[in-house]
């Protein structure tokens, strides 16, 4: 059973309660329960936990975390440390299709589109993170917010919570490109980018001396996106800046980026921005 974490990115995660807990003596275990509607995080200052959930164990020390899915039976077997810390979150999500899309930070255009709204992030089940003081100072305000009488504290706790959910799933991202196989996508992402236009299957494969197909392949799997559509992205963002800067038409800038026509410009700039170039022209202003 898969029992990660998704939430919508048109719809922030919503707090039900957060609380800092200890045990100094070691007397407590997590508890027994099926939460129907709440999603739990957990997030360990001092000491060692330890977790079940639907039968696999997590072990949790200092600096780690981990979300535990709704309706997903969890209990501890073991005591906590003695000495353990640990902060805890109740929160809601929305229910999400079986068919959304996974979010992809990579190939950005300064246009955000809608359906990047609609998209989903899938959080990281566990993890330990690097800055552990500052996760600390995160969570202390988002206690001190939950505690205060602020008239819109519902709203302002939930948006805060969602930001820093969404620093765990950028440190996370962060970690996954150091992996070996993955460094080989981050020279392939530099090159795109450093381009002036673009780029052959060809060039990309002499530039890492590595066979195209098996990169393509590794690009997909690591950002979502084909080498193509990502490529795609890059030059229409390098287009917009063109169109805002430089005072250039479709055609200059077109041939500028190494697109076989203002045709073909024009179709991939309307599927990568939902705008046609002359409709987007007509709504900017020119520096």
């Amino acid at each position: 059973m898969n029992n990660n974490i998704e939430i919508i990115n048109s719809n922030i995660a919503l707090i039900h309660e957060i609380g800092k807990m200890d045990d100094s003596e070691g007397i407590l275990k997590h508890p027994d329960r099926i939460m129907p509607d709440l999603n739990v995080f957990v997030y360990v200052i001092n000491g060692r936990l330890q977790i079940n959930e639907d039968g696999k164990s997590h072990i949790l020390e200092k600096g780690s975390y981990l979300f535990l899915r709704k309706n997903v039976h969890h209990w501890g077997e073991d005591y906590y440390q003695p000495g353990s810390e640990w902060y805890y979150i109740h929160f809601f999500n929305h229910s999400l299709s079986s068919n959304t899309a996974e979010y992809s930070p990579y190939g950005k255009t300064s246009l955000i589109h809608q359906d990047e709204y609609q998209s989903k992030v899938t959080l990281p089940k566990f993890g330990t993170v690097s800055q552990k003081e500052y996760i600390i100072s995160q969570l202390d305000k988002l206690l001190e917010l939950f505690d205060s009488s602020h008239p819109l504290r519902p709203m302002l706790t939930s948006m805060q919570l969602h930001q820093f959910f969404l620093e765990l799933y950028l440190e996370y991202l962060e970690s996954y490109a150091d992996k070996k196989p993955n460094r080989m996508v981050v020279k392939m992402i530099s090159y795109i980018d450093e381009a002036n236009k673009k780029v052959s299957s060809q060039e990309i494969a002499d530039s890492l001396g590595m066979n195209y197909a098996y990169l393509s392949t590794l690009f997909k799997e690591y950002t979502g996106k084909s080498v193509t559509q990502y490529q795609n992205e890059i030059m229409i963002e390098k287009a917009i800046q063109l169109f805002r800067k430089e005072n250039m038409n479709v055609s200059e800038v077109s041939e500028q980026l190494g697109f076989s026509n203002p045709f073909y410009f024009s179709r991939v700039f309307k599927k990568v921005t939902g705008l046609s170039p002359s409709a987007y022209l007509q709504q900017i202003y020119r520096y």
